[in-house]
């Protein structure tokens, strides 16, 4: 699937608006994670090892699945404390 942002970030609310917490690379090897804030680490790894919901398929997948997974961050949610932001 073209045009599935290759780097994602992961964005919670804090006092003066939205940081990145954590980030999501999709290279050769796969999807790799780093943690920025540990305090959003527990939720950031969460996505990665249980999976997010892909609406398109209505099914959880996970990094094992770099190319579903990283469609899956960037599909529009309701979340209002959260976001994910394509990067790439």
């Amino acid at each position: 699937m073209s045009g599935i942002p290759r780097k994602i970030g992961f964005y919670a609310l804090q006092p003066g608006g939205m940081r990145k917490v954590a980030e999501y690379a999709w290279t050769d090897a796969g999807v790799g994670i780093e943690v920025l804030d540990e305090k959003y680490e527990r939720m950031a790894r969460g996505y990665f090892t249980e999976g997010i919901l892909l609406q398109r398929i209505g099914k959880l997948v996970t990094a094992e699945h770099p190319e579903l997974f990283m469609e899956a961050l960037v599909e529009p949610r309701n979340m209002s404390y959260y976001d994910f932001r394509p990067e790439s």
